[in-house]
């Protein structure tokens, strides 16, 4: 069954005309409507609109109702059992080789000799790359730098560069 489907039956039973429900709902007559072609709407405008029938937020209705409209804008069969078992068995084969990463990361974090401050600095610098690359600017300057005077200059001008 499609979500219009299913809206418009549960519109139906509550014996509500298109009109009485967006009177009720404070929505234009044309939400209701939007809501029974399968034009696009938010999730959140259809779960109002099933409040106001009366289906509260743990209603198997109000479930089935956002299965269905999930199904239609992802494109992804969700209500279907091979969809859960293809679904089960991507999340397995992730779960494996997380488990395999880490213990190659365990690895070498040992053959390296690595501290926990060094892990937690390689860490850090690959969640903030910017910092990365401000500590290459300052290792390249220094590099290059023949007096402490040069080397102050030309930090300040990278701090401004990178600000």
């Amino acid at each position: 069954m499609h979500y219009t489907q299913l809206f418009r039956s549960l519109r139906e039973a509550k014996g509500l005309t298109v009109e009485a429900l967006a009177e009720r709902s404070g929505h234009h007559r044309n939400t209701v409507l939007n809501v029974e072609s399968g034009r696009p709407v938010k999730f959140k405008t259809i779960a109002e609109l099933m409040a106001e029938m009366g289906y509260a937020g743990t209603a198997p209705e109000l479930r089935s109702m956002a299965l269905l409209w999930i199904e239609e804008v992802s494109g992804i069969p969700f209500s279907r059992p091979e969809t859960e078992t293809a679904a089960r068995k991507t999340l397995a084969a992730y779960g494996a080789g997380a488990r395999q990463a880490m213990r190659r990361l365990d690895a070498a974090t040992a053959a390296e000799h690595l501290t926990a401050e060094q892990i937690d600095l390689l860490v850090f610098a690959a969640r903030h790359p910017a910092a990365l690359s401000i500590l290459a600017h300052v290792r390249d300057l220094s590099m290059g730098l023949g007096t402490e005077e040069d080397a102050s200059t030309q930090l300040k001008a990278a701090e401004d560069a990178e600000g």
